[in-house]
């Protein structure tokens, strides 16, 4: 490691680590003003009735003379019908439907605990709440809290719906709603963890009817135990267009991972949205585009984090809808599908509208997909994560040895013309740009590039990052064991001490970090920089020990291999000294 790229490095680590709360600040969320929808796309679908439209077209009422949607205030509330449920199930999942809200209480995801260890499986919608696809009303002026959204009397999670068909793979519910509303949710079970929703809002009426704002729910989501990064939980959406990282105001991808209480709401064109923990998503796929999108944050049960001084956090979500009016006997449609599984890439890019972008791995996301292909490919060849690992860092390591043998070469150039270097200081020590003006000839008398030892580490840095992203993410790691290691997306902890636990790969990767920085040399090395080449493995160390060791396992093998590398580079002739001019 190239001691003069110290401190590009330890920035670049700030940066890694201080990501998202830069982002957070420099690019927030967009104000809720409309998006133009685009050219071909629709926000309604509404079907004619079957009764030809009038030739001349006859005065509609007005809104304020359409039927009332809500119920008579005077009528005294009636106990709701028992729940009826009804099960949709494959070979991945288990739907459990509700009449109570006409929507998905929870999916059961069959093939996954909900630890590598567990035999608990998870449940997609754990915390309760709405049901996926219930209806929570859509949003009031003034207020961002999904509680307090305008609800429809009759159509919210208190709905009792009735199920009107059901079998192993489909399932249909109706409600009607004072005014003449009716509601028809039709399920129907799809391949692998996806199901399909086609909702009908229905004018069973004689007159025009007002149907209010309203949003679909997505669900919840939160932690799946105390082991659980608690830094994925967010929510997130799509609006059909381009996806940029760069400019979070600009974006049209927009991660809900810090409302820190404050909920979101978006207005504008919405194709799909998603609630997600670390490893598994609910993501809702709208056939045609919603008008908003609002996620908060919701407390989740002590339990879930018993050994944890704050209560855990979750979040929740839902797609919104303007308003429409329907003449009698006409009918608004709309298609959605539901992926609720694991965050599995290339599950996520084969449902198509760049649903793989849930994944969440960044700016350097294409590096990210390149690099988790790879290491699954050689996963089909060596059936052992943790050797996939090193042989993918191996094959990085050599695609950037050349770049980082120039980096060698020229820091050994720099070292030889520090005697010059350090005479200049001596003959202008009062004159800082005369000495540099000075210096400045000198490299170009002896072709030496002053940055030639930083450049090739930046040109690693969005490997790195990529690379870091992923390894954090991909749940190919999820309790894949190597040697010691039981789970690669865990860290190695061993056994506790006094509380404490043991993680040997950091405590390996901090020894090759100071084994590294003992065969740099340290001769004319600024002394600040000296200082801070003794921290590094400190930083290190505290950095990496509570991460996946996945994540180590690569950084332990890029040090060994940085060691060999130095290594050669020391057994090769020293380049001559450069003369000093009298």
């Amino acid at each position: 490691m190239d001691k003069k790229s110290l401190p590009i490095i330890i920035a670049c680590l700030a940066l890694l680590f201080g990501w998202q709360w830069f982002a957070d600040k420099m690019w927030p969320p967009p104000p809720g003003a409309k998006k133009p929808v685009a050219a071909g796309q629709q926000t309604d679908v509404v079907a004619a009735a079957a009764t030809p439209a009038p030739t001349a077209p006859s005065p509609a009422p007005t809104v304020a003379a359409a039927p009332a949607v809500t119920a008579a205030p005077a009528e005294p509330p009636k106990p709701r019908p028992p729940e009826q449920t009804a099960v949709l199930e494959n070979e991945f999942i288990r739907a459990e439907l509700t009449s109570y809200g006409g929507g998905i209480r929870d999916i059961v995801l069959k093939k996954w605990g909900i630890s590598a260890a567990s035999k608990e499986r998870v449940k997609i919608n754990l915390f309760g709440g709405d049901p996926i696809f219930s209806l929570t009303g859509g949003p009031v002026t003034g207020t961002n809290n999904l509680a307090a959204l305008a609800a429809w009397p009759g159509t919210d999670t208190n709905a009792a719906y009735t199920l009107r068909d059901s079998a192993k793979d489909r399932a249909v519910f109706a409600c009607d709603v004072p005014g003449g509303l009716r509601i028809v949710k039709e399920f129907a079970l799809g391949a692998d963890y996806t199901l399909k929703c086609k909702l009908r809002l229905e004018n069973a009426g004689a007159q025009p009817l007002a149907v209010p704002a309203w949003g679909l729910a997505l669900g919840t989501v939160g932690q799946l135990d105390e082991t659980d990064d608690a830094t994925f939980v967010n929510a997130d959406y799509w609006d059909g267009s381009n996806i940029s990282m760069t400019g979070r105001a600009k974006a049209a991808y927009h991660v809900a991972s810090s409302l820190v209480g404050k909920p979101l709401t978006v207005t504008g064109p919405v194709k799909w949205a998603a609630v997600k923990n670390r490893y598994f998503a609910t993501v809702i796929n709208a056939t045609h585009l919603a008008t908003g999108f609002h996620a908060e944050e919701i407390d989740l049960p002590r339990t879930l984090t018993p050994k944890s001084s704050t209560p855990p956090q979750g979040a929740r979500a839902a797609m919104l809808f303007d308003a429409l009016t329907l003449k009698p006997g006409e009918t608004a449609e709309r298609e959605f599908t539901l992926y609720a599984g694991p965050k599995e890439f290339h599950r996520l890019a084969a449902l198509g509208d760049k649903q793989e972008e849930a994944m969440e791995f960044g700016m350097w996301g294409r590096i990210s997909e390149w690099l988790l292909w790879t290491l699954n490919k050689l996963h089909a060849v060596i059936p052992s994560y943790g050797i996939a690992i090193i042989i993918l860092t191996i094959v990085i390591k050599l695609i950037f040895w050349p770049i980082q043998a120039m980096s060698t070469r020229s820091m050994k150039k720099m070292q030889a013309l520090q005697p010059l270097m350090a005479k200049l200081k001596e003959k202008y020590p009062d004159d800082p740009q005369k000495q540099q003006q000075e210096m400045m000839k000198l490299y170009k008398a002896h072709k030496v590039n002053p940055m030639g030892g930083c450049l090739p580490m930046v040109v690693q840095i969005p490997v790195f990052f990529a690379l870091y992203t992923m390894l954090r993410a991909a749940i190919e790691l999820r309790g894949a064991s190597f040697l010691w290691i039981k789970d690669l997306s865990m860290p190695d902890t061993v056994f506790d001490l006094g509380g404490i636990p043991v993680n040997p790969l950091p405590l390996v990767m901090t020894a090759t970090t100071l084994w590294q920085q003992k065969l740099t040399p340290t001769a004319n090395v600024d002394p600040t920089q000296q200082k801070m080449m003794m921290l590094m493995p400190v930083m290190f160390l505290f950095m990496f020990y509570s991460m996946s060791s996945g994540l180590v396992l690569y950084w332990t093998v890029q040090n060994l291999l940085s060691i060999l590398q130095q290594w050669l580079a020391l057994r090769e002739q020293k380049p001559a000294a450069a003369p000093v001019k009298r």
